[in-house]
């Protein structure tokens, strides 16, 4: 799987947790100051990240990336 198709299935699951248009976000977004996600919402995102790529992420990982460009690589170093 290519960066941009990883990157592009990663902003559209998080614009879906993030109830926000997919248009509006970029790598750049930081996921609880920019985004306001929270414990649960993260839970969720580490959910639909399961569903969609081959990974395993635990609570804990998913608490890490700051951004979603730091989503992104979590991502790919799972794969």
């Amino acid at each position: 799987m290519k960066n941009e198709e990883i990157e592009t299935i990663v902003l559209e699951i998080v614009a879906k947790v993030a109830k926000r248009d997919v248009q509006e976000l970029s790598l750049e977004n930081r996921i609880a100051e920019d985004l306001g996600m929270k414990s649960v919402s993260r839970l969720e995102l580490a959910a639909l990240l399961e569903d969609s790529f081959p990974v395993q992420i635990d609570n804990f990982e998913i608490r890490k990336p700051k951004s979603i460009a730091e989503l992104v690589d979590l991502v790919k170093t799972k794969m």
